[in-house]
């Protein structure tokens, strides 16, 4: 009896073959890849080291200045650069800071920081002229000790009318804090009562709070508000411009997984409320890293840029040899004017033509030097 064998061709033409699997491609979790963001943050730290070391050693040679705390302190500094296809605010200036969620509170590691840094962490609470004697410091450290929080003052609007309405002192007294929090029904009456320069740095632009429940103050609310701005928020200033600049915090604060958390949750928040084009890390020092492009955004601008051009061509004309721009109603005096004539008449269009065109010509000259210095 012949032996059967487990060659193919002893397999019945109908018997179904197994077919692999296809395995489907695992999409990542957040939008920017989060081993983007490590790597980057990894390198920035790597960065940072070396030059403190490379400062250090032009020091000891006496090449180099011995650098002062505050500056050795800003080079670490890490900021995220978020770029929009439009105005963050529009025409209108916005005195109100956009509160972003974060996973590991930048306001701990900073107060622990302080200790051994010039500036000392100090919070100042703002609060309505008719809730000031509804609470007190003791009040408030009884509810919030145990976050490690501590209110340092707490005033009125009335206070910044009478106690501290000389420029001096009011400017003196702000500069003192590195979180501002006041009631957010008074929020947009305080640039009046503590000066645009207050205005000038996020840690001295106050942080709306709610204070209220059922209309009235409540000592749980306000205290349930500050541990979520402290812990579990980041306040950012909206620019008027396309460009926006987040403090994340020094590199020493956090440690490089925490950091990587909040860069992705800041990241998201903004490109899931804006049409983002891109986003970059850098230190204060250091080159800028990409971290995320959008390209549909990108597409979006390009196209634009090319459909206005094309309108732009559409209503050049050529006179004495040079493309100019004339408005419907120059369209129609041309039409009619002598073709002799055309450049006398038009000669301030065409001289501005000539001017635009020279200005580009070296505009694009400058730029390919300087990228033969860059290549060198």
């Amino acid at each position: 009896m012949a032996r059967k064998t487990n060659s193919k061709k002893s397999t019945p033409a109908n018997t179904p073959t197994k077919q692999k699997k296809k395995v489907a491609e695992k999409k990542p979790s957040t939008i920017i890849p989060k081993e983007r963001v490590t790597k980057s943050v990894d390198e920035l730290i790597k960065y940072t080291s070396k030059s403190q070391e490379s400062d250090k050693e032009e020091e000891k040679n006496g090449k180099k200045q011995l650098l002062e705390d505050d500056e050795a302190e800003l080079k670490k500094d890490l900021q995220l650069i978020v770029v929009n296809n439009k105005s963050f605010t529009g025409t209108s200036k916005s005195f109100k800071l956009k509160l972003l969620n974060i996973k590991h509170s930048l306001y701990k590691p900073w107060k622990e920081a302080s200790l051994t840094a010039v500036k000392d962490f100090k919070i100042l609470l703002i609060l309505k002229d008719s809730d000031i004697k509804k609470v007190s410091e003791d009040d408030l450290f009884d509810k919030l000790d145990s976050e490690g929080i501590k209110i340092d003052e707490i005033i009125c609007g009335k206070d910044l009318k009478t106690v501290y309405k000389a420029y001096e002192a009011r400017s003196a007294f702000i500069s003192q804090f590195s979180l501002i929090l006041a009631d957010d029904s008074i929020v947009t009456s305080l640039p009046k009562l503590m000066g645009v320069k207050a205005y000038n740095k996020v840690e001295t632009t106050p942080v709306a709070i709610r204070t209220q429940a059922n209309k009235e103050f409540s000592l749980t609310t306000l205290t349930n508000n500050i541990k979520k701005v402290y812990l579990n928020q980041l306040p950012i200033k909206m620019p008027r411009g396309t460009t926006l600049n987040v403090h994340l915090g020094n590199l020493e604060w956090l440690k490089p997984e925490e950091f990587v958390d909040n860069i992705l949750s800041v990241s998201e928040q903004l490109i899931k409320g804006f049409p983002i084009r891109s986003v970059f890390i850098k230190t204060n020092k250091s080159p800028v890293l990409p971290l995320y492009y959008n390209q549909d955004v990108l597409d979006e601008l390009v196209a634009k840029k090319e459909k206005t051009q094309e309108k732009t061509e559409d209503d050049m004309v050529t006179i004495d040899g040079v493309q100019v721009h004339l408005s419907t109603f120059n369209k129609g005096l041309m039409e009619i004017a002598n073709p002799t004539e055309l450049g006398a008449i038009f000669s301030r269009q065409v001289n501005s033509a000539k001017k635009r065109t020279s200005d580009e010509l070296e505009k694009k000259s400058s730029e390919s030097e300087t990228v033969k210095k860059a290549k060198n």
